[in-house]
């Protein structure tokens, strides 16, 4: 929850600052127009500290603090709300004369309460949220007897409340609520009702269930309709899903909707309500749909169903899905294929590389890094230079599946990509080769390069080093200009220190003797207790 401005809780402040004689002889302090401003703050954290003045003596002052809770209650989240429901329980009734007075409400006062109109539910609900049980199962009985939806989200939070007559007194009010004329109600406050899923005080799932009956009722079906295009992601999620699990003559349609959106979630479940419920041209056209969305789940849903139903055109739809830009996608055809022995997988890739098609030579490569043979890297050396940035890095990551030792040299040229995800991916395949890296030949990549983003891989492959050369160069780097790398130098540094009795390799006299030096030009650049533990170190060879 977001805490009142520093302008609005000036005015608070101001509230509570104690009238003077000379304010109250010329009535220079207007409480209710200052709690009519706060009201229009639009802030719902001030609700804490403006609450008590509803009971002020003054009418003037209670009606304007009313209407000004009231408002803000009308804007909050289910969020916020949930966070008033929490902060007004743990409120001190010692935080001043007001608050002391709202603390004191007893059930037999909730009737000043309802004098307010049709703020009168707002201010019951903040009453729901009273340190007391009593005044709280007073508040619930109050609520329930307002026939309008307003009172429906006060009602689902006391529903889990920790004391049981509480708990029954809401439940009895929802229960009673369980009506086509409260379905959009219940809509609107499906992210405090999905709330109750994970509660743990009662057993909820019955009302649970109840509510998504109620809603998947044909009598509610255009308000849950309505709610598909809901603004609010939860709301829509939760309609979307309750739609799509309903038997209605309108389900291709929901599905059809569904398959449109832009959430990839919503659509996983358009693509499993298909592969569980149609068949014949209905299911045709959704798989068509299927097969050219953007996001994986639903391809492979597609691809699933193509397998249970082994149509004729299963192979051509395998050999398609070995294609896809996205490795679970070719995984999920390598297994069907594997399964049903009906080709091999690494020739078929072979065969699309030396064809060369551009719109296939991403997969090609890739798979062939998934399923090829150690030799068959030769074919993919030459892509490691393609211009697209996207095919460099797919080469790089097929051959360090492929052959790994064979190119190491061709993967630290790799590190000087301008493009900072191939040069990542570079460092990637040289993760475990350090021992294999010239120190030598890392700094000077290192040194040379104008790019950020090549400095941070080289020198996290420096820290792959030897524990006697990585340290060295580490030192040296603490004197880049971008103190980010130096930075990470020292991070670098401390991981050193930190690992230092990991490995007991004993440094030479050369590697000593450079680092000694290094040490002493570099140790302004470090703490005093980190240049000690360093010297400490090197103090026993």
């Amino acid at each position: 929850m977001k805490q009142p401005s520093p302008h609005t809780r000036a005015l608070i402040q101001q509230l509570y600052k104690s009238t003077s004689l000379w304010e109250k002889l010329k009535g220079s302090r207007d409480d209710a127009a200052i709690l009519s401003e706060i009201g229009n703050s639009g802030e719902p954290a001030a609700i804490i500290d403006i609450i008590p003045f509803i009971l002020a003596t003054s009418p003037d002052v209670a009606t304007a603090a009313a209407k000004s809770v009231h408002k803000l209650v009308l804007g909050t989240t289910t969020n916020e709300l949930v966070w008033l429901d929490q902060v007004l329980r743990r409120r001190s009734s010692y935080s001043g004369d007001y608050l002391y007075e709202w603390h004191k409400l007893s059930p037999g006062h909730l009737g000043l309460l309802e004098r307010f109109n049709d703020a009168s539910v707002s201010l019951l609900g903040m009453a729901s949220f009273h340190q007391s049980g009593y005044v709280r199962e007073a508040a619930i009985e109050r609520l329930g007897l307002i026939t309008s939806g307003a009172a429906l989200p006060f009602l689902i939070l006391r529903v889990n409340d920790w004391v049981s007559d509480v708990r029954d007194a809401a439940y009895e009010a929802i229960r009673s609520r369980l009506k086509p004329e409260y379905a959009r109600s219940f809509i609107e406050n499906l992210t405090l009702v999905s709330r109750l899923e994970e509660a743990e005080r009662a057993d909820h799932k019955p009302l649970l269930q109840a509510i998504y009956q109620l809603l998947q009722r044909s009598e509610c079906r255009t308000a849950l309709l309505e709610s598909l295009k809901s603004e609010d992601r939860f709301i829509k999620r939760a309609s979307f899903k309750l739609a799509l699990n309903s038997i209605d003559p309108d389900l291709p349609e929901v599905v059809r909707l569904a398959l449109d959106q832009k959430d990839t979630v919503v659509r996983v479940w358009a693509a499993q309500r298909v592969s569980s419920t149609f068949a014949g041209a209905t299911l045709d056209d959704f798989l068509k749909v299927m097969k050219r969305d953007r996001f994986m789940p639903v391809r492979r849903e597609a691809l699933r169903m193509a397998v249970q139903r082994d149509s004729p055109g299963l192979l051509a739809e395998l050999r398609t899905a070995l294609l896809d830009p996205h490795a679970s996608m070719r995984e999920e055809a390598h297994y069907h294929l594997r399964k049903l022995h009906l080709m091999d997988v690494a020739t078929f890739y072979l065969q699309h590389l030396l064809a060369g098609e551009d719109l296939t030579l991403y997969a090609a490569i890739c798979g062939l890094g998934e399923t090829g043979a150690t030799g068959d890297d030769y074919l993919i050396v030459p892509y490691t230079s393609h211009p697209a940035s996207k095919i460099r890095r797919a080469a790089i990551r097929a051959l360090a599946k492929l052959n790994r030792e064979a190119h190491v040299d061709l993967f630290i040229q790799a590190l000087k990509d301008q493009v900072p995800y191939v040069s990542r991916q570079a460092l990637n395949a040289l993760a475990d080769k350090g021992s294999a890296v010239n120190g030598e030949r890392i700094w000077e990549l290192f040194h040379s390069s104008a790019h950020a983003h090549i400095r941070r891989n080289t020198l996290a492959l420096i820290e792959k080093l030897g524990k006697w050369d990585s340290i060295y160069y580490l030192l040296r780097a603490l004197r880049d200009s971008d103190e980010a790398i130096a930075g990470i130098s020292r991070f670098g540094i401390q991981r050193w220190l930190a690992r230092f009795n990991r490995s007991f390799t004993s440094p030479t006299p050369e590697q000593l003797a450079r680092l000694g030096n290094t040490l002493e030009e570099g140790s302004n650049m470090l703490d005093d207790r980190t240049v000690e533990q360093l010297r400490f170190s090197m103090r026993s060879y």
